[in-house]
Formats: structure tokens, sequence, C-alpha cells
């Protein structure tokens, strides 16, 4: 199966792509979109994923929750915020790590040694040096990998994804997300630019 694990859905405040706009990419391309939306598990609830996960902001940065069974509120330290994960029989993943691009990237390397998995490509970052930051570091710490298109306009849907074999459970994930394959696009940074601008203005306007 095709997973995008990185995807944002108007449930997150700063996104614009619709679950209906979603399900019709997704059945064109066959890549299942793992929904992670800022603080808030709806979006994906509401899309029936098949990992129940979201992306929290913390003191330290963003972390991603996947196998979730609720809800964890922001705003809580990053290692609080693994350990709730894992005290859900969750994975917690660090993603766009050292992308110091943006103020909500986690940077702290002994912080990232608690989680789980390491998103070693992130297809917003702008900066091949920082992807590969991530993968040397999950390769030097023994951590499983992910990549994600970080979608928040449909456009950038379908173009980063890992293909992986079936799975039901955490531990058969973990295992098959270990020989998956990976594929990747950097998207292009006016997308970073309007998602900014959305945010910052229009957003604010409507």
């Amino acid at each position: 199966m095709k997973l995008d694990l990185h995807v944002h859905s108007r449930y997150s405040k700063d996104s614009l792509i619709s679950l209906k706009s979603l399900k019709k990419k997704s059945l064109r391309t066959g890549i299942c979109p793992i929904i992670t939306d800022h603080n808030t598990i709806k979006g994906n609830i509401a899309y029936n994923c098949p990992i129940l996960a979201e992306e929290i902001s913390t003191l330290d940065g963003h972390v991603i929750g996947y196998f979730l069974t609720e809800h964890i509120r922001p705003k809580l330290t990053a290692i609080e915020t693994i350990e709730l994960i894992h005290e859900q029989g969750g994975l917690a993943c660090i993603p766009h790590i050292f992308d110091n691009v943006r103020k909500n990237s986690l940077n702290d390397k002994e912080i990232a040694k608690k989680s789980d998995i390491i998103e070693i490509f992130n297809a917003r970052v702008q900066r091949h040096s920082h992807n590969n930051l991530a993968l040397d570091f999950a390769i030097s710490n023994r951590k499983l990998k992910s990549v994600g298109s970080d979608a928040h306009w449909l456009p950038e849907f379908g173009k980063n994804y890992i293909e992986i074999e079936d799975f039901n459970s955490v531990k058969e994930f973990k295992k098959n997300l270990k020989k998956a394959n990976f594929f990747t696009q950097r998207n292009s940074i006016l997308y970073l630019i309007g998602t900014k601008f959305y945010n910052d203005t229009i957003r604010r306007i409507i």
C-alpha cells in the first residue's frame, strides 16, 4: 500500500485541502493520506484514515503521534508529548527536524532520541542539507524512517509517499516500515509562502 504519512486537511487552520478533494485525488493516485492535522484528530477520524494521527505543537517544536487512541493537548514539552503518545501505544515521529527555516521545527537531538521515527524527507524543507541531517541522525541513532509531503495545498499531495506492506498492528507497521520504499519530490517554496500568507493575512480577514 502507498501512504503519505504527513498530510493536512481543512481541520488544520493553515490548510486549504478539503476531505472531499483529498479523497478524489487519493483514489486517482492510489496513495492513502494519513491526516496529521495540527492539534486535532477530527479530520483524521472524519476521513477514516487507517492510522489515527495528529501533529502536535509542543513547547519545543512539532511532534507527530501515530496510532493514537485519543487527542493529545498541545503546549506541553516535547518529552511529555512523546510520553503521552507512548502511553497510548503509539509511535512518536519528529517531522522536518533540523529545519531552522521554520520556527516550529524541533532541533534538540537529545529530545529526538526519545522518538520512534524521524521524518528524513519533508517535501516542504527547502534546503537539502536539512533533510540530509535528518537522515544522518536517523541512521546514527537507529530510528525508523519516514517521508511526507506535509501537504497544505492539494497539488502538494501525491508526490511523496512510502510503499509498505499491509499491516494490522503497530508492531507489523514498525517491521514493514524498515523495508518500505520511499518516493520523494520537493514541493515548490511557493506553497510554503502561500500557507504563511493565508495564515497571517487571509484567514484573519475571513
